[in-house]
């Protein structure tokens, strides 16, 4: 009876081991399939942006942009909502999905106007979303990918990356506001002091930047940020 009683505890574990298994790939497949339907509506590559925003808003108004990396492991619209919780586990349509979306710091200005922009996005295992912004914390991966494209409304932009470093999530480690422009430029020093990756990018204090943000793991509530400069694309 012993024995019975514990290979039925056993099999109902694998069923329900199963089970959750096969929820989880159904919604990494089901969001993944949604991301692809969003960049169907793409602009044709003679527009002034290769970014169609207005069928985009018509999807979704709170869209601010889109970021693309080199590669393609990146390629995601943005969105700003009201606070930081709901694209935690929404996707870009507002269907409920653990693969959320990239999206805005809710206390930035949705036009990238800012001093420093925060752009969030979860580190999935399937390597979708902001996965691969751990990928900086090697040399290699930042000399061969050193850039990302960044599309908006308002106009189209380089991001020149220019440090990526390990943080603790359960402390305030973006800034914000800066008192002047030494504050600012001591602010980037720290930052490429303590980066896992070399750059010869240089911060002038006229710059805007970019926090680009993920889980990591090398402890409890560890984030990676990858930080770079924001240079508009004259056309």
């Amino acid at each position: 009876m012993i024995f019975r009683t514990l290979l039925a505890v056993a099999v109902a574990g694998i069923i329900l081991f199963g089970g959750l298994l096969l929820h989880s790939n159904k919604e990494y497949s089901e969001g993944d399939m949604v991301y692809e339907q969003v960049k169907s509506v793409l602009a044709d590559k003679h527009s002034s942006s290769k970014i169609d925003f207005a069928t985009l808003q018509e999807i979704n108004h709170q869209i601010v942009g889109w970021l693309q990396a080199a590669g393609g492991m990146i390629d995601y619209p943005i969105v700003r909502g009201e606070d930081n919780e709901y694209y935690l586990s929404h996707l870009f349509n507002h269907e409920p999905n653990k693969l959320g979306s990239l999206f805005m710091d809710y206390r930035n200005d949705g036009g990238f106007s800012n001093k420093n922009t925060a752009i969030y996005g979860h580190n999935m295992k399937d390597g979708s979303m902001f996965s691969s912004l751990t990928k900086y914390k090697n040399q290699s991966y930042y000399d061969n990918f050193p850039t990302m494209m960044l599309y908006t409304p308002d106009g189209d932009f380089m991001i020149e990356l220019f440090a990526g470093m390990v943080a603790d999530g359960d402390e305030e480690f973006i800034r914000w506001q800066f008192s002047d422009d030494g504050d600012f430029l001591r602010y980037i020093k720290t930052l490429q002091e303590n980066s896992t990756f070399a750059s010869n990018t240089t911060v002038q204090p006229c710059d805007r930047i970019v926090t680009l943000i993920t889980c990591s793991y090398q402890f409890n509530n560890a984030r990676y940020a990858l930080y770079g400069k924001v240079m508009p694309i004259v056309r």
